[in-house]
């Protein structure tokens, strides 16, 4: 029997070995041994390389980092493409079918019938940034450290994946910065009287009851308070999913709606957890639970400072600004605490790469090789989509 058959045979039947099946017969470490002192000075080192990597494995604490950045509001370009714009169409209100001949909206006379045609908005990309993610893997470093081909292969590849995961923690505080930044618009605009832009649970409840109390008491869940939460969640719910001009910022809308598919719900885990603790059951809570879009989120920007108490006060704070020159208004910078939640058209909050590569250069006189994550995306708020802020 050939060489590499005999290696073959013998590696496969240790694996079996290590699964606690079968053991490795005599005849076949006889038919290896007697193969390997024929064989040549290459070919023992190879098969003595191939046998350590099955006997002495090395171990990797890091996985990839996939389950966590599963962000509701990334975009993966792989079902666009790359995102440069969102467009926008506003329609006419319906009427009484007319015949349509010529094509300049609201000019054009049929009769004594004016045609209206479709108006279309686009809202180019808020933001573009490029980053780059660099390492370098030295020969010999790799050299010293493993025997075989596979063990070689991966390493490499747990680099890479570290490398990878270095990326997308980063994309995943860009979309929360982002998300972020849609908090602190739609509080800097605050209500008026054409729009809701956040809802203090508190007034809320106060208004829906007669009562007057204070932030705390309402957390303390003072007469069954917090019961009340899911009936007014569930009251926006319906209304932001319905055609509604309430929750917008485009004056100029007939109306907007979230799609079931592009709802988004995101609440501080401690403030959720008050509510399931409440009915000590979270049958009531199992619509949002449930929900594609729902999402309890740790905190909006983690611990103020070297803050340790991690009150809710800490975990619910935001803190955001933006320059002049963003949307052409005068600078905002929002710093509250007790933003406990946020519904909202998920494509409010677009996020998306453009382009993601890798490159590499190769000093062999230093025996070196220099690697570089690069990529490049987009973000944007678009105000125009329906979303209401939760605060205590």
């Amino acid at each position: 029997m050939a060489w590499n058959e005999q290696v073959d045979q013998f590696l496969k039947a240790a694996g079996e070995q290590a699964k606690g099946l079968s053991p490795i017969s005599q005849q076949m470490y006889d038919g290896v041994i007697q193969e390997a002192g024929a064989a040549t000075l290459g070919q023992k080192e190879d098969f003595l390389g191939a046998l350590s990597g099955r006997i002495i494995d090395t171990m990797y604490t890091d996985a990839s980092w996939i389950d966590k950045y599963g962000d509701i509001f990334f975009q993966n370009s792989d079902q666009f493409g790359a995102i440069v714009q969102i467009i926008n169409t506003e329609m006419p209100e319906v009427r009484e079918n007319r015949a349509w001949d010529q094509i300049t909206s609201g000019v054009t006379t049929i009769g004594s019938n004016v045609v209206y045609l479709p108006v279309v908005k686009e809202q180019l990309a808020g933001g573009t940034s490029s980053w780059a993610v660099p390492y370098a893997l030295s020969g010999t470093q790799m050299d010293s450290a493993f025997r075989n081909a596979s063990g070689l292969s991966r390493f490499i590849t747990y680099v890479q994946m570290s490398a990878e995961n270095a990326v997308k923690y980063h994309l995943a505080r860009m979309s929360a910065a982002n998300r972020n930044n849609y908090i602190m618009e739609k509080l800097a605009k605050g209500n008026t009287a054409t729009n809701i832009n956040y809802v203090s649970l508190v007034a809320e409840y106060n208004a829906m009851t007669g009562k007057t109390l204070t932030k705390q008491q309402f957390l303390n869940n003072q007469d069954g308070c917090l019961r009340m939460v899911n009936r007014i969640f569930k009251k926006y719910k319906a209304l932001l999913t319905d055609m509604t001009t309430l929750f917008t910022l485009d004056s100029t809308t007939t109306g907007k709606f979230i799609p079931d598919d592009r709802f988004t719900f995101s609440v501080i885990g401690d403030f959720n957890a008050l509510l399931e603790s409440e009915l000590y059951s979270t049958t009531y809570h199992d619509e949002f639970v449930k929900a594609k879009g729902f999402r309890e989120v740790p905190s909006w920007q983690g611990l103020r400072g070297a803050n340790t108490t991690l009150s809710l006060d800490d975990l619910t704070t935001i803190n955001a600004g933006r320059e002049d020159s963003v949307i052409g208004e005068a600078k905002v910078e929002v710093n509250q605490t007790g933003v406990i939640g946020l519904m909202c058209d998920k494509w409010a909050i677009m996020h998306t790469v453009v382009r993601h590569r890798m490159g590499l250069q190769r000093d062999d006189i230093k025996d070196i090789t220099l690697y570089e994550h690069q990529f490049t995306d987009r973000y944007i708020n678009n105000l125009m989509l329906n979303g209401v802020v939760f605060t205590v």
